[in-house]
């Protein structure tokens, strides 16, 4: 019953009450039996308020019971738990990612690794956990949001378990997320597309220095992003990533990214971009305060050796700043980024500079459109439109090719005392065929042709290093 309802119905108690008042009044006038119709009348209207008011609360009580009431669901696989009036909603995020790969290199160059700064020489094939993550994500009080992500594996044994987000966020302010604590800061069209998603294995090299100077997973960060229907822009505060040790110094960083998606014709999508880091009190990626180091692995890491490495640069300032640029129409993709990396050296040695860049293209070969998210300014997986069956649909498939190159070469002839930096120059050619059965599966095998070469920082003979390499992966995630 409505409030309208109990205030009518005590409007009519009160008229029956003062109509009856001048019959008891005047009972000279008026006969026993009215003034019992009068009374009687009163008992019923008494007694139908007190139904309405019963029945009232118990409406009342059943709407609170179905505000508290948590409701569960399992869309694209995922738990969802929120209560219902919507102000608190928790989703449970998983994924796992099986890598193998089988390396071909000769014995020469297997021996060329450990004289070029690899750890060990030669590349072991076999298996590698490459990630895998436990967390959850969602909202209270309607305006505020969280996420907890924990992640296992990594690259040989460098990492065995770590925080990859934990932070906080307010949405209240329309198309603005504020966020502060441990966040994967938005940087590079590559890094902020979900691993879950990237077309390849692995990312680009030019992604991975680009993020290493002072964004990256689990980096302590302060900031805000924010997009409308085209538009997007994003800047942080960035300080050391979680579980690095603490120093006198911690590193400081201002991490910025901006992009403009448009649409020229239908099933299509322009993106392009601007990604940049100015690392103001660098660190050498997690270690000594005050150096800055790039390096990284050939695009895969079942093997955790490097080949191409700066070595540690003492800075009193750093950046990195390049543009992105992508494009799709349906179920074909082109996608490519370059870095432009300086390093301001302390004293009077001159400041080194390097370079970095990619480009992939994409097919989906069943006929699936690329998607694109405006609230991260990136392109989502393929999903199947018919997931795999026996003697039905065939789910999706996708074939890709990328070609990158990286120089972090730097007047190499000299030696590092007169400014020489030989951190070698690496050019990788990959193609890929990935199946997507359903949502929550993908299967990925590549094949990887490697050429670096490098010399001691002096002036000593070029090293050239060759190889191939076939990998896979298997992949889950919710």
């Amino acid at each position: 019953m409505t409030l309208r309802k109990i205030l009518l119905a005590s409007t009519a108690l009160g008229a029956a009450a003062m109509l009856a008042g001048p019959a008891f009044a005047g009972s000279a006038g008026a006969s026993q039996g009215e003034i019992d119709a009068l009374k009687a009348q009163i008992e019923t209207l008494t007694q139908r308020l007190d139904d309405i008011a019963i029945q009232s609360g118990n409406e009342i009580k059943e709407i609170k019971e179905k505000q508290d009431a948590v409701q569960l669901d399992f869309k694209d696989g995922k738990p969802t738990f929120r209560t219902g009036d919507g102000l608190f909603t928790m989703s449970i995020r998983g994924r796992a990612h099986l890598d193998m790969a089988s390396y071909n290199i000769s014995d020469s160059d297997s021996a060329k690794l450990g004289t070029l700064g690899s750890s060990t020489t030669g590349l072991n094939s076999g298996f590698n956990f490459r990630r895998a993550e436990l967390g959850a994500e969602g909202t209270f009080m309607r305006d505020w949001g969280y996420k907890m992500t924990f992640q296992w594996g990594d690259s040989g044994n460098e990492k065995t378990s770590t925080i990859k987000d934990l932070y906080l966020s307010y949405n209240g302010i329309k198309g603005i997320s504020i966020m502060a604590g441990a966040i994967q800061t938005p940087m590079s069209l590559d890094d902020v597309t979900s691993s879950n998603d990237i077309t390849f294995i692995e990312r680009a090299t030019a992604s991975n220095l680009a993020t290493s100077l002072g964004a990256g997973d689990g980096r302590i960060s302060f900031g805000a992003k924010g997009n409308t229907s085209d538009f997007y822009g994003s800047l942080f505060y960035t300080a050391e990533t979680v579980g690095q040790a603490n120093t006198s110094n911690e590193g400081s960083n201002i991490v910025g990214r901006t992009a403009f998606r448009f649409q020229p014709i239908e099933k299509s999508n322009v993106h392009l971009g601007l990604s940049g880091t100015y690392a103001m009190d660098p660190s050498a990626n997690g270690g000594t305060a005050g150096q800055v180091r790039f390096r990284d692995r050939p695009e895969l890491r079942v093997d955790p050796s490097r080949i191409i490495d700066t070595g540690n640069l003492v800075a009193s300032s750093a950046y990195v700043v390049g543009p992105e640029l992508a494009a799709n129409y349906g179920p074909f993709k082109v996608q490519g980024e370059y870095y432009y990396y300086k390093v301001d050296r302390v004293g009077t040695m001159p400041d080194p500079d390097f370079n970095s860049w990619y480009i992939q293209a994409s097919w989906v070969l069943t006929g699936e459109e690329y998607k694109y998210s405006m609230e991260d300014a990136a392109y989502k997986g393929v999903k199947p439109a018919s997931p795999f069956s026996f003697g039905g649909s065939t789910g999706a498939w996708e074939i890709a090719a990328r070609y990158s190159q990286t120089d972090l070469n730097y007047n190499d002839g000299l030696t590092s005392a007169a400014g020489g930096v030989a951190g070698g120059k690496q050019d990788i050619i990959t193609v890929g065929l990935n199946w997507y059965p359903i949502n929550n599966v993908r299967a990925m095998v590549e094949y990887l042709n490697v050429s670096a070469d490098k010399r001691a920082t002096g002036g000593a003979a070029v090293q050239n290093i060759d190889y191939d390499a076939v990998a896979a992966r298997l992949q889950f995630a919710f």
